[in-house]
């Protein structure tokens, strides 16, 4: 019987380190400096929960912001559920060469992972994106913030790269938003 996979989201993060991911770079806690901020609820690599559960029960929203603290130069997280984003922690301005002016990229997105000969899990609520609206999980309002704190909402579509689209799959941005998800079961 094939080991099952729990559907989770996790916030996770990918810092490239001093030299651009040459010779360093990690992921969530595994980078050390990160601060937590006393009685936050999550931090980098945790697990979100609980999970929307689509179409027919409750609906999750996930409010994630990473922002460059004008004064300290320190990379703050701010994170919201179901309601408006608290600052949760910050990534020390010391750690970083390339970020340490300003950041000039960013990716955002969802992941699955199963262990060699095991099918893929489901992503997001397990539909296809093609399922759309009340099926199909989404990134909504998606915005890029400048160095002077204001927002737009992000508009143009951005690279996307899926592995397996019948296993997994992502819509193009429309109006700051799109939706993602499927099924699973690809093998590797």
């Amino acid at each position: 019987m094939p080991e099952m996979v729990k559907n989770q989201a996790i916030m996770r993060f990918k810092l490239a380190g001093i030299d651009n991911y040459d010779a360093t770079g990690c992921y969530n806690m595994d980078c050390p400096g990160y601060t937590r901020v006393d009685g936050a609820v999550i931090a980098p690599g945790d697990a979100i929960h609980p999970v929307s559960n689509v179409p027919d029960g409750p609906r999750q929203c996930i409010t994630l912001r990473v922002l460059k603290d004008k004064k300290s130069g320190d990379w703050w997280v701010y994170y919201g559920f179901n309601k408006s984003p608290t600052g949760v922690g910050y990534f020390p301005r010391s750690l970083f060469s390339y970020l340490a002016e300003k950041a000039d990229g960013m990716q955002f997105g969802a992941f699955v992972q199963a262990k060699k000969a095991l099918p893929t899990p489901p992503m997001g609520s397990g539909a296809l994106p093609n399922g759309g609206k009340g099926r199909a999980a989404s990134f909504t309002d998606i915005r890029f913030i400048d160095q002077d704190g204001n927002s737009s909402p992000i508009k143009e579509d951005l690279p996307m790269f899926v592995t397996d689209r019948k296993c997994h799959a992502i819509t193009h941005i429309d109006h700051a938003a799109c939706y993602y998800g499927g099924p699973g079961g690809c093998m590797r």
